[in-house]
């Protein structure tokens, strides 16, 4: 994301830390092949770039660590339908529900006008080239906000073929935005793989929530791609171009069905909570 609306999101929410629960949110999507007490690894290949993740799931929690975050990994209690993400080096975790997830959204998005409208005015007294330069920036991020009031034409079609994904069948989709395809996922049923009901519940559950929090992300950054509305579990995603290469791909690498201790799905010890702001500065 090439413009303002990055350096004022990052800004904000590199302060307090509520960047930390959107990360990776495409990817959980694409990683949630697991059985009943089981570690699964993950393949996320960009290019010459390959990147494993890891993911268990016990007694209805998920754990999940996005990628490059080795210090901190992230809770998905089904039952409460509470996002909590622990920092390890700094032994502290920040828990929010849905309502609190979209309330600070809210409050990002708040914050990023009032320092854009600051921006406006240091910009009466910079040179002409840093001038340009900044305006360029924040058309681009009003011209991503005007897109979100006309979101593209997404259409999902479920095609013919299918694919074996770590031993795991699955029925290949085909995602498109405004005529071209954007993506390709394999999706299969979370009864035909095994899962004890609680985990399945578990699993649909994340997605579902998950997706909604991808929608708020939209809203509060404005643009960003759409959401996928396929039903199901997927196995393998690709993300492509628009001239039709491969952007992204993720695929399930490999599952281990050990017991998993309760310790790995459970806030350590010790560790101190973080509250998060509810008032936003006004514009000076």
């Amino acid at each position: 994301m090439n413009s303002l609306s990055h350096t004022f999101l990052h800004t904000f929410l590199q302060k307090h830390t509520l960047h930390k629960l959107f990360i990776s949110i495409s990817t959980l999507f694409l990683s949630q092949a697991v059985f009943s007490d089981a570690s699964i690894t993950y393949e996320q290949i960009s290019g010459a770039q390959k990147v494993n993740n890891t993911m268990q799931i016990k007694d209805s929690i998920i754990r999940f660590t996005p990628p490059n975050q080795n210090d901190s990994y992230s809770l998905y209690d089904s039952k409460t339908g509470t996002l909590t993400h622990v920092d390890s080096v700094k032994k502290s975790y920040l828990s929010m529900d849905e309502k609190a997830i979209a309330e600070q959204a809210n409050q990002a998005k708040q914050q990023m006008d009032i320092m854009r409208q600051r921006m406006v005015e240091k910009m009466k007294d910079m040179p002409p080239e840093q001038k340009k330069q900044v305006e360029q920036m924040m058309n681009n991020h009003l011209s991503r906000v005007e897109a979100q009031k006309n979101p593209p034409n997404v259409e999902q079609k479920k095609t013919s073929r299918t694919e074996t994904v770590a031993g795991l069948q699955c029925s290949v989709y085909e995602s498109f935005v405004d005529g071209i395809k954007n993506s390709e996922l394999c999706m299969t049923e979370p009864g035909k793989m095994g899962l004890s009901t609680q985990d399945s519940d578990a699993l649909m559950s994340m997605q579902q929530f998950m997706k909604r929090m991808q929608k708020v992300a939209q809203e509060m950054m404005g643009g960003g791609a759409p959401t996928i509305n396929v039903q199901g579990i997927p196995l393998s995603t690709k993300l492509f171009a628009p001239d039709g290469s491969v952007q992204m791909e993720t695929r399930l690498h490999s599952i281990l069905t050990d017991a998993i201790s309760s310790d790995k799905i459970s806030i350590p010890a010790g560790f101190s909570p973080v509250q998060m702001p509810q008032q936003v500065p006004s514009a000076r």
